[in-house]
């Protein structure tokens, strides 16, 4: 029989995954770092070991899965001839069952709702978390009897971090000096992202010193002078796909954004604005926003659902799930492109008119958004979409002024409102 081949990274997720405590493994780690393919070799070697378990493995789509991480899985299987005799595909099902013990494994999308909903399994393996939402991931990872694995490059400030000081959650971090396998050519390129001189600075605790402190704009190490020449040194890019580390894009519209508890948004004693922005597939998103006459706007998250996953109409959800908004009072500033959506709001006496619209008004709202200190209620929207709001790039990957058409819905909401309130109240910044 011939021996697996495995990377460092592979043994620090085998130990991770077999501490009795954890019930939930988190593998963050830069590119090339062999984080999901050591995944995939240990769930190999759960399903040869162990009888009438099922593993299913989750992108976001069914294509994806197959066309990604099942196809690794086709060639980790053939590390041994004889091994590989055992398993039986079926392509159809997108399904392995290693015939000795009748375990199996199952490569699925999120896209399949019903699959989600109705699946349960042993082991759950969520390749690249981020394209999921929460309530998708609970959804499965609470029909999952076992242990939870998730893999994905990181990024500061997504939800998994909040299961950071969850005793039953181990967080493993790698990068490609992990992996003894990484082709020479791609080490190499990523060695070509670093933007400081080797040896000058230190990562501990997922954050890098230089002199004893963190780095910051004015506590910088020596630069590498020859990435710089070359024209590819990168701190976003070495941060995350070199050394494995969450980084603020570098291409992010909004920036220096305070949180404050909901408790202190309550008890803020100004007018409350609204801003909605309208979807059926995609969530309906409403802001609160209150101006405190000096620069100041306060913004806190009021609903975040598609109009689709409703039973009631438009204006009942409204009225029972946003109870902030009062009918004949309250400003309600919404989709200028949802005029049906708008008027069911007006016919039901609520205060509902249409954002500024036309060419520009994105970007100039954008503008007006980004001249207001803004205070903010952390909500795992608001914070998804905060943190990931963003310029397109061009092809040479320098930001445009056109914003990325993803996860906005919030940020929507609230330019809209905010560009209102600047014309409305005469707003002088």
């Amino acid at each position: 029989m011939n021996t697996l081949k495995v990377s460092e990274t592979f043994q620090m997720t085998y130990d991770a995954f077999h501490k009795p405590e954890c019930r939930q493994l988190i593998s963050m780690g830069g590119s090339r770092s062999s984080k999901s393919y050591s995944i995939l070799q240990m769930l190999m070697l759960e399903l040869i070991k162990k009888k009438n378990i099922k593993i299913t493995c989750w992108r976001n789509t069914k294509v994806t899965c197959r066309a990604t991480i099942l196809e690794d899985f086709q060639n980790i299987i053939m590390f041994d001839e004889e091994i590989a005799k055992k398993f039986k595909e079926n392509k159809q099902a997108g399904t392995f069952v290693y015939i000795p013990t009748g375990s199996r494994i199952v490569f699925e999308g999120a896209d399949n709702i019903g699959k989600v909903l109705g699946g349960q399994q042993n082991i759950s393996f969520f390749n690249e978390v981020t394209e999921f939402s929460r309530d998708v991931y609970l959804q499965i990872t609470q029909r999952t009897s076992g242990k939870v694995i998730c893999d994905y490059n990181p990024s500061k400030d997504f939800w998994l971090e909040s299961y950071r000081h969850d005793d039953e959650t181990t967080f493993i971090r790698t990068n490609f000096t992990n992996n003894s396998f990484c082709p020479p050519n791609i080490v190499k390129q990523l060695l070509s992202y670093e933007p400081w001189e080797p040896g000058s600075y230190e990562v501990i605790d997922a954050e890098v010193y230089y002199k004893g402190s963190q780095i910051t704009p004015t506590n910088q190490p020596p630069i590498h002078t020859a990435n710089y020449k070359k024209g590819t040194a990168s701190v976003f890019m070495w941060m995350v796909y070199g050394l494995g580390l969450g980084s603020e894009k570098p291409n992010r519209i909004y920036h220096g954004w305070k949180k404050i508890t909901s408790e202190a948004f309550d008890k803020l004693e100004y007018p409350s604005y609204f801003g909605l922005d309208f979807g059926t597939s995609n969530p309906t998103a409403c802001t609160e926003i209150k101006y405190d006459g000096n620069g100041g706007m306060y913004i806190r998250e009021r609903l975040y659902k598609p109009l689709g996953e409703i039973e009631d109409s438009l204006a009942t959800v409204i009225k029972i799930q946003v109870t902030q908004i009062k009918k004949g009072s309250s400003y309600i500033i919404c989709d200028p492109a949802k005029e049906a959506y708008l008027k069911i709001l007006q016919n039901a006496d609520y205060l509902a008119i249409g954002a500024v619209k036309g060419a520009g008004s994105i970007e100039a709202g954008i503008s007006i958004v980004q001249s207001f200190t803004i205070y903010y209620v952390a909500s795992q929207n608001l914070d998804a979409e905060y943190n990931n709001y963003s310029w397109q790039l061009d092809r040479n990957g320098k930001p445009t002024d056109t914003p990325l058409k993803s996860q906005d819905h919030l940020m929507d909401s609230l330019r809209y409102c905010i560009t209102f309130l600047y014309e409305y109240l005469n707003i002088k910044i």
